[in-house]
């Protein structure tokens, strides 16, 4: 069977990006509409960043052009290539586990389960996992249960990063925009066509995703059942692109631990820096709270346009510098940067959380009781409640 576009990549990507973006615009209307007349809405409490009630299914338009338009195009060009498929029943699992969260809360144990699940069928499945250290702490090559059990945890860790950047309208998108748009032009020059394909399904329907979730009149959050979805996709790019520079190659990397995590940077940092802000205070390191950094630039004035689109240049400008300048560096010179780069953003969020609430901030509501859970959805009134 002819398959002309396979000899005009250039063609099939903006295809591809394209009609995932369709995809997504059809399909978040219909679900904004289900969400209003089932009472599907995110209601504010006390960490919100906004005051109205909300859908917050946007995952789902998300997981419907990931699952129509990847696996349609990949197999079309690839069709000897069974990662493409088993990528699928990971995706699903998290969809399902984030889309109940989303609407009933589920128990962290029970997500976090879930998560481990998906993780090691994938790799199970597929094979792609963290073979070699390269050289860092003397280590290169790993056993294979040190190098599951590696890999397990780096894809537990960015998936909930990026869960937890999901704060205000817009960075989790532009994030996941940032890290898909540099695996994909990596992956495309490297001629491994299928991951640059899964990078732009992943940009068309975050292209589409934001134009509703910066909406006033049309609004919807990602939520966990997409937030989930796209940090393990980000994962898995992210082990692909650690995995595939191993060994030498035409785009060859000799620090790709480095360059992935300079990639995420923003929600790694963040995490990192919140989780170690909560255990050196006594508390439980999965508490909410509002520390973020999203948190601390909102709560100092700036809209979430703004806070969104500051975070958004600081992690493109981090990796076009770590590209185009230390992709060669050795292992621990290279290391040494991120730690003194890690340094740095805690000084900077120390900072912010020093200075004075701007004036034009609105304290939120306050939250409600311990006994409520966090995320509550509007429920009909009853005659005598509405009396």
């Amino acid at each position: 069977m002819p398959m002309p576009l396979l000899e005009h990549p250039l063609l099939m990507l903006p295809a591809t990006l394209i009609l995932s973006w369709f995809i997504v615009t059809i399909v978040i209307p219909v679900v904004i509409r289900v969400s209003q007349e089932k009472h599907l809405m995110e209601e504010p409490n006390g960490r919100s960043s906004h005051r109205q009630k909300t859908p917050s299914l946007g995952g789902v338009a998300i997981f419907a052009a990931v699952a129509i338009v990847f696996t349609a195009s990949a197999q079309w060009i690839s069709p000897a290539n069974t990662a493409i498929i088993q990528l699928l029943p990971s995706l699903v699992i998290l969809f399902f586990i984030g889309l109940k969260d989303d609407i009933l809360v589920i128990d962290p144990v029970k997500k976090l389960a879930a998560q481990l699940i998906a993780s090691f069928m994938f790799i199970y499945l597929t094979g792609i996992r963290l073979t070699d250290l390269y050289g860092l702490f003397g280590i290169h090559e790993l056993p294979y249960g040190l190098s599951v059990g590696a890999t397990l945890f780096v894809f537990i860790v960015i998936t909930n990063a990026y869960n937890l950047i999901d704060g205000i309208d817009g960075l989790a998108g532009y994030l996941g925009i940032i890290a898909a748009i540099a695996y994909g032009i990596y992956f495309f020059i490297a001629d491994v066509l299928w991951v640059s394909l899964l990078c732009a399904t992943l940009i068309g329907a975050l292209i589409g995703f934001l134009r509703f979730n910066f909406s006033y009149s049309r609004k919807i959050f990602m939520g966990d059942s997409g937030s989930l979805i796209v940090g393990f996709i980000l994962s898995v790019l992210s082990v692909k692109f650690i995995q595939f520079n191993e060994s030498p190659n035409m785009a060859y990397i000799s620090n790709a631990p480095t360059i992935a995590i300079a990639v995420l940077s923003i929600p790694l940092f963040d995490t990192l820096r919140v989780f170690g802000h909560r255990i050196l205070r006594g508390g439980n390191p999965f508490s909410a709270d509002r520390n973020h950094i999203h948190h601390l630039l909102v709560e100092r004035g700036l809209t979430h346009v703004q806070a969104s689109a500051r975070l958004a240049l600081t992690s493109g400008l981090v990796v076009v510098l770590c590209f185009a300048f230390i992709r060669q560096a050795s292992t621990i010179y290279s290391f040494t940067g991120v730690l003194v780069s890690f340094v740095a953003y805690i000084a900077v969020a120390q900072r912010l959380s020093l200075v004075p609430k701007s004036k034009h901030f609105v304290q939120k509501r306050i939250a409600p009781a311990k006994s409520e859970p966090v995320r509550n959805f509007t429920q009909p009134q009853s005659a005598s409640a509405a009396s």
